[in-house]
């Protein structure tokens, strides 16, 4: 698509590729060639095109891959990434060798490379922030399913022909709309719109651009392109996106009150001495035992799993404290995370011939996958102490507590003993 100058601004021709197709590589060579444009923008970000010219992959700053949900976030894209890898090779051609082509041509007839894509760490962000739990699950539950090869037959019926097929891709988008809808808008709306303010920006500069986009991006940035007025504003398309409302969090908070209550109306039961220590060292050892054991199947050091553990019984009544976060930051004291683990990731799944058990033990030797491991066996760890804590532990060490008549009678004592010292207090 060009469209033509108005006004003494330059021009626009889209190119949409698909990003694992030979034929989006030749057309892309073959425009670019054809237009010697001013300025030729890809669909990449700097990290992106960084390490797609041989630089060094930035870091994963800890901070953020230990907060919150970061760790499912990074996993949703590297098996994103591996996804599109396996087509990759089953095609024979690089996946963004399109994005790659248009860079050497552009720099080969003198243009200037403008990338105009959003980082792709706030866009993952975006993504998952506005996705429900069950999409979530859903989408790392047939994500998995993929890289198992469940479901491969469709695979198996892609055409090379349909991939560079833009109406087959823009279909494939509004499925995954369908799958989604939050999602989509941060995968796919919010980029387009990102992408349009990019490339007009270049054509208001009067420059004539050949922009390389992912096909299924290639109808929105028209539509902006011809309507630039309903574009929305650039600041409401980067930073970090509010977070949805989540049921997990409320269960977290009711499950910590829950607690907080038990131990409480205990206390003010009159418990013996005895018995609260018990309470509190079986709480302790029980958390710690199964959080650090986690860990350590994860892959931890033991200075890692060991100090997951001796937080856990804290962390496993307040939601806003994670045992596997402390077993992280400690883990990252031994190998630096980077994005380039990604790719190793990759490579080990590619490898038909390795039994599972082989997969599993090269994969923990990757630092990304050990270190989202490590979190998330830990905090699973310190989660199902705290609902087997009182069914299995409190029983052999609760003395006046053994049982669910006594505890309930405790619990009454409690509740009675508090309502009078208020009586007491509020006269």
């Amino acid at each position: 698509m060009s469209d033509s100058a108005r006004d003494g601004e330059g021009s626009v021709r889209l190119v949409g590729t698909a990003h694992v197709s030979a034929d989006s590589v030749a057309e892309v060579e073959r425009v670019i060639e054809e237009e010697e444009p001013d300025a030729v923008a890809v669909e990449l970000d700097e990290g992106r095109y960084r390490q797609m010219k041989g630089g060094t992959p930035d870091e994963i700053a800890p901070a953020d891959l230990l907060q919150g949900s970061m760790a499912l976030q990074f996993l949703a894209y590297w098996l994103l990434s591996y996804v599109q890898q396996r087509l990759g090779e089953r095609f024979d051609i690089d996946p963004g060798a399109d994005m790659l082509a248009a860079v050497e041509k552009g720099e080969a007839v003198g243009s200037e490379v403008a990338l105009v894509d959003r980082d792709i760490q706030v866009t993952i962000q975006r993504f998952w922030a506005r996705m429900s739990l069950l999409e979530k699950l859903r989408l790392v539950g047939q994500l998995g399913l993929a890289v198992v090869g469940v479901g491969g037959e469709e695979e198996e019926e892609l055409e090379m022909a349909e991939l560079t097929d833009t109406d087959v891709v823009s279909a494939m988008m509004e499925e995954f709309r369908e799958f989604s809808p939050k999602g989509a808008e941060a995968l796919i709306d919010e980029r387009d719109a990102y992408l349009a303010h990019n490339i007009l920006r270049l054509r208001e500069q009067g420059k004539r651009v050949v922009a390389v986009v992912g096909a299924g991006h290639k109808a929105g940035i028209e539509r902006y392109l011809e309507h630039p007025e309903e574009l929305p504003p650039m600041e409401d398309l980067t930073g970090r996106a509010e977070k949805r409302f989540s049921l997990l969090k409320v269960a977290g908070s009711v499950l910590t009150l829950a607690f907080l209550a038990f131990f409480a109306l205990v206390l003010m039961a009159g418990v013996s001495n005895g018995t609260l220590l018990r309470l509190f060292a079986a709480w302790f050892l029980f958390n710690g035992v199964i959080a650090a054991g986690l860990a350590l199947l994860g892959g931890a050091h033991w200075t890692s799993a060991g100090v997951g553990g001796a937080v856990a019984w804290l962390t496993s009544i307040n939601p806003l404290l994670a045992p596997g976060w402390f077993a992280g930051y400690v883990e990252l004291r031994y190998t630096p995370v980077r994005i380039s683990d990604i790719g190793r990731l990759n490579d080990i799944l590619s490898d038909e011939t390795l039994p599972i058990r082989e997969v599993f033990a090269r994969m923990t030797d990757v630092p990304l996958f050990r270190l989202i491991a490590v979190v998330a066996l830990t905090n699973l760890g310190s989660m199902i102490a705290s609902f087997l804590f009182i069914p299995l532990v409190l029983p052999f060490v609760g003395g006046d507590l053994s049982s669910a008549s006594e505890i309930m009678t405790v619990l009454v004592q409690g509740a009675q003993n508090s309502l009078d010292l208020l009586r007491v207090l509020v006269p």
